[in-house]
């Protein structure tokens, strides 16, 4: 019994610092799944809640269905009636955790409404109205949602573009 036991441990080699070793090459594998897994699952979340956001944005524009003409920078241009609630209140109550931006849908043309330019790290919204926004009724509208956004770590610190694009038929009441 004493030969057993004095067998054991001499073959018993001292291993002091080779976890701490192990430890060191393991954890920063280990540790770039982890906040990979988050980060990509944050970019999956954030292009859901935008096609969210264009579903309700594209809902809410057919139901209001006409722009009006009001003053932006001293100069008439027709901007979306805001009735009952503005496209952007709409898409940011659909999205909540998007940053949505507040500038108000005015015409760029007889057949878009714009923000104007693009605020980057905001959802930013275009609609397309057919045959034009001033009566788009028998037409459709479509609504296209962007952001550009930063990954979350640095290994995928990268921009992304997001697009969502929603389009809804204009019935004449």
């Amino acid at each position: 019994m004493m030969k057993f036991r004095g067998l054991l441990a001499t073959r018993r080699r001292p291993e002091t610092g080779a976890t701490l070793v192990e430890f060191a090459l393991v954890a920063p594998i280990v540790f770039m799944l982890i906040f990979g897994l988050l980060a990509g699952s944050f970019l999956v979340y954030q292009n859901s809640a935008l096609h969210d956001g264009a579903t309700a944005g594209a809902r809410m524009a057919s139901v209001e269905a006409s722009s009006t003409a009001t003053l932006v920078n001293s100069n008439t241009v027709p901007c979306e009636t805001d009735q009952p609630i503005s496209i952007e209140k709409a898409v940011a109550q659909a999205a909540p955790l998007l940053t949505v931006n507040p500038a108000p849908l005015c015409e760029t043309s007889p057949t878009e409404l714009s923000q104007g330019a693009d605020v980057a790290g905001d959802v930013n919204i275009t609609v397309d109205c057919l045959p034009n926004c001033a009566a788009p009724q028998g037409g459709s509208l479509k609504v296209r949602l962007t952001l550009v956004t930063q990954g979350l770590v640095a290994p995928i610190g990268l921009t992304y573009h997001m697009e969502a694009i929603s389009q809804v038929p204009v019935v004449t009441p």
